[in-house]
Order: C-alpha cells, then sequence, then structure tokens
C-alpha cells in the first residue's frame, strides 16, 4: 500500500488521527498548521482518496483513513523498534536525548541538572518537550520522559524518583496578616475549573472552609494570581518554596498527591548515552528531595 507514499506524509497523518485536530497535530509536531494541512491535502491527492470529515470540531477519519491507519501503524511500530535496537547499539556518548516533562518541573528545578550534564558531557544535545502532554515512548516521541503520576505504563521501565508534596499559598505581602484567624477566614481558593474549585483530602480537613473565586486551568497563571494576591493557590512545594514572592498558610500542612518518575522503553536500558543520562537525573533529583516533600517552607520556622 505504502510503496509510492512519502514516509513523511505518512507521520503527519498519523499524528493528526491522534490528535484529531489540524491544530494539535502542528503542536505535537512542532510545526505551523498551514503545513500539517498542506502535508494531508498532500497526502490526500496521493492515495486519490478522501481521508478526514473535516468540521468546526475536528478532523474525523473516513473508512478509508482506518485502513490505511492500520497499516501505517504496524509500520511505524516496525521502523520504531528497528531504531530503538540501532540506538541501543551506539554505546558512543553523542548525539541527541529527548526528554518529555511537565514546564514547571523543568523551569523551577530541573534545568540547572541539564545545564550541569551537557557540561559534563558536551557532545551530546538534550531537546527538552516541555509539555504536561504524554509523549509516546514507544513512538520515539521521547527517549526519556520524567512524569508526575501515581503509576505509570506498566510496559516502561523507570524508577519513581519522589514524592512530591502540595501546601497552600499566599502573597508574601500578607505575611502579617497570617495569625489573624479572622482575616484568614475570608480569602479565596484560586480554583482550576468549574468542577475542581475547592480542595479535597488532607489539605481540605485542616484549612478553613473558603469560598472558592476565580478559575484557572494553568500552572503558571495559579502562580502569577496568588503572587498577585488574587487568592489562596495550591501548589506543588517546589514551586510554592522555590518562589520568594510566596508563602505558606497556617498551619503549614503539606500532603502527599503525587509521584515524580524518570521512565524509559526497555530497549533502550543497555544504551550508555542514556544510562548516563538517567544516572546522573536520579542522583541529582535525589538531592532536591527535601525540596519536593515540602522540608522548607518559607516562614514556617
Amino acid at each position: 500500500m505504502f510503496n509510492n507514499l512519502n514516509w513523511d506524509d505518512l507521520k503527519f497523518f498519523l499524528v493528526v488521527c491522534r490528535t484529531g485536530s489540524i491544530r494539535s497535530a502542528a503542536k505535537t509536531l512542532a510545526v505551523n498548521h498551514a503545513t500539517v494541512s498542506r502535508r494531508i491535502n498532500q497526502f490526500e491527492k496521493a492515495v486519490g482518496q478522501r481521508l478526514f470529515d473535516r468540521s468546526r470540531t475536528g478532523y474525523t477519519r473516513t473508512r478509508f483513513a482506518d485502513l490505511i491507519y492500520e497499516e501505517a501503524h504496524h509500520l511505524e511500530e516496525r521502523l520504531n523498534n528497528f531504531s530503538r535496537q540501532i540506538s541501543a547499539d551506539n554505546q558512543d556518548l553523542v548525539g541527541d536525548i529527548k526528554v518529555t516533562l511537565p514546564q514547571l518541573l523543568g523551569e523551577i528545578t530541573l534545568m540547572p541538572i541539564f545545564a550541569a550534564f551537557s557540561k559534563i558531557h558536551p557532545q551530546i544535545e538534550i531537546e527538552l518537550l516541555a509539555s504536561s502532554e504524554l509523549y509516546n515512548l514507544n513512538n520515539r516521541e521521547a527517549d526519556v520522559a520524567l512524569r508526575i503520576c501515581k503509576e505509570p505504563p506498566d510496559h516502561l521501565i523507570g524508577r519513581k524518583l519522589a514524592s512530591l508534596h502540595r501546601a497552600c499559598y499566599v502573597t508574601k505581602n500578607w505575611q502579617h496578616h497570617l495569625k489573624d484567624n479572622e482575616w484568614l477566614a475570608k480569602q479565596n481558593w484560586l480554583g482550576w475549573t468549574e468542577r475542581m474549585r475547592r480542595p479535597i483530602g488532607k489539605i481540605a480537613r485542616e484549612y478553613p472552609r473558603l469560598n472558592s473565586k476565580h478559575k484557572m486551568l494553568d500552572g503558571h497563571l495559579q502562580v502569577k494570581a496568588c503572587e498577585l494576591g488574587m487568592g489562596v493557590a495550591i501548589l506543588p512545594c517546589f514551586v510554592g518554596d522555590s518562589n520568594p514572592k510566596l508563602i505558606r498558610i497556617p498551619p503549614y500542612t503539606t500532603e502527599a498527591k503525587y509521584d515524580l518518575w524518570l521512565l524509559m522503553h526497555p530497549d533502550l536500558r543497555k544504551h550508555t548515552k542514556i544510562q548516563q543520562f538517567v544516572r546522573y537525573l536520579t542522583e541529582q533529583i535525589g538531592l532536591l528531595n527535601p525540596l519536593f516533600e515540602g522540608k522548607k517552607p518559607q516562614g514556617s520556622e
């Protein structure tokens, strides 16, 4: 079926199938949406069939596209397996390492670690995919993943690096109010979505039943809103305790919410370059455990 087709066009086709839209596919592929649209039109012309039904809600595969997707998916898996085997045989400390991780994690705590590793191994180029999306390690979208979760996928290998605690923060400008329980009871939580407007669990039990105000489904916006005094934010301790503009509120409770995992595909377990990188990350992140576990709060001494 694929003898006369361009593999690059097939890759664009597969990503649009998985994301359901040109815009999402463009973001995944790190290209502009016009490029994705052009590639899809080019692919449809090559096969002589319409592959997607276009609508305002996205791109839906046609029946013919379903047939191509199954074949292309299997071909992609075979090529990726071959690529991993070649990569695993490469014992040189040169080339690229693709790392996917949440943006706040990389920005606040891990960039100094990446910078130090790149100085030790100047011939290794680190490609960072800063996103909360779960890049596919089977398809070589990334070599190593740092994921915040409770249970990682069974088909990947890795290790738990830290338990991530969260706590409640306000702007440091309010520091002189923190011993006033009546003042504190009048503040508001910063909500995330309509369904995620109030905390649950340990934090909900140990803090006043504050009203919720505002909705911001983004970690950076939550931090900025908290800095500017828009309310009480529930943030990971590595975020809140690293920010000189924020301070925890009494009783300085922390709650273990998720774990930080370092994951990779099993085929790369003997790859010298990847193992060097994984070993270095594990050692350096281990030194940050007090920060991740909320053992260094500001203003709670």
